[in-house]
């Protein structure tokens, strides 16, 4: 600037106004994003809403290019609860602590990488083929617990600088980590209320409640509903033989092994002491046949873990009943598939038995 023309000093001053002018209106408006977005992860009902608040919307309304959630899901709660919610982009279930200490390191703070930044945590933290640039990697903390990140990602290489501040990124990734843990508190209530604390599976008391609906809508629109009936075999002289606590090891791999049988929408549930009931709609005789027999391979084969480190074996009698056209009552397809399975014990355990009386 020419100091000998006042002029020129004028129009100077008047371009760094406007300059500041234009940055403090962009602040406002980027303060009011953030006011926005912290009001409705406050009030988030559920998972499914926050996880897509975070990796939908934040993408859409800050205009990023990709958005990624990663979680720690040492005891795979999450991995048992999420599948079956209607998300548009799931976020990514992590065993083990490795990949956010790659992230992160010792720090645990806001990370913006920018022009000629480490290009390596770009492509730890998104997939190569979305050609992310810039991104700002948020690390969610609670109690001083590291439990996921939250990535935000441009192809803009000037999006995010690593000299600028992360004020508004420290609270936004403080406060989505406070809803992440009040909604996995309240899913775990929520599958508490439902589900037998030893297996995993669904309690019988849910069990109850859904196969009525299940049956209701069998009946209504006329499709096949096959039921499972699978009692662990000479399971007293497991618990005799080897203690208690090898018995609730069975009883829990066992529930295991069910679970990863079945689709999204069948019905797994632990009926009461070493008997477990599945409900599979929609599925033929033939179909419901093929899950027992591969549910009672599958425990026939595994070596079960004991608490000192050895293994036992045990093995199933599967009963399967249909329900038939004429039903009236639930309790006809339950009592046809417990008299299979006590016929199966009768042939010697260890088989699948398929119920064929006039009631069925």
């Amino acid at each position: 600037m020419n100091a000998s023309n006042p002029q020129d000093q004028v129009q100077e001053l008047r371009r760094q106004l406007k300059s500041l002018l234009d940055a403090a209106t962009a602040n406002e408006r980027k303060l009011d994003r953030f006011d926005a977005l912290e009001r409705r992860l406050i009030a988030v009902s559920s998972m499914e809403e926050l996880v897509n608040l975070l990796l939908v919307d934040c993408r859409d309304d800050f205009g990023l290019d990709a958005a990624e959630l990663w979680l720690l899901d040492l005891d795979e709660e999450l991995r048992r609860a999420l599948p079956a919610l209607p998300m548009v982009k799931p976020p990514r279930l992590l065993d083990g602590h490795g990949p956010l200490k790659d992230l992160f390191g010792a720090t645990r703070s806001t990370r913006l990488i920018g022009p000629g930044a480490d290009e390596g945590l770009l492509a730890l933290a998104f997939a190569p083929e979305s050609g992310i640039k810039s991104a700002a990697l948020l690390p969610l903390i609670r109690q001083g617990l590291l439990i996921g990140s939250l990535h935000f990602g441009s192809r803009d290489p000037e999006r995010y600088d690593s000299s600028s501040g992360t004020k508004f990124l420290d609270r936004l990734a403080a406060i989505a980590a406070i809803a992440i843990e009040s909604m996995l508190n309240r899913e775990r209530l929520r599958r508490a209320g439902m589900t037998d604390g030893l297996t995993g599976v669904h309690n019988r008391r849910y069990f109850d409640h859904r196969s009525l609906i299940e049956f209701s809508q069998a009946v209504r629109h006329r499709y096949p509903l096959a039921c499972l009936f699978l009692d662990i075999d000479h399971f007293k002289a497991i618990n005799d033989r080897h203690g208690h606590p090898t018995g609730d090891e069975v009883l829990r791999q066992v529930g295991g092994l069910i679970q990863r049988s079945l689709r999204t929408g069948d019905l797994a549930a632990r009926y009461g002491g070493e008997e477990f009931v599945v409900l599979l709609p929609r599925t033929d005789e033939a179909g419901a046949r093929e899950v027992a027999e591969r549910i009672r391979q599958m425990v026939q084969d595994a070596p079960f873990v004991t608490p000192e480190g050895g293994t036992v074996s045990a093995t199933l009698s599967v009963g399967l009943a249909m329900l038939p056209v004429e039903a009236t009552s639930f309790g006809d397809l339950l009592a046809a598939a417990d008299r299979a399975v006590y016929e199966a014990k009768r042939r010697g355990r260890n088989c699948t038995v398929v119920d064929e009386s006039p009631a069925a």
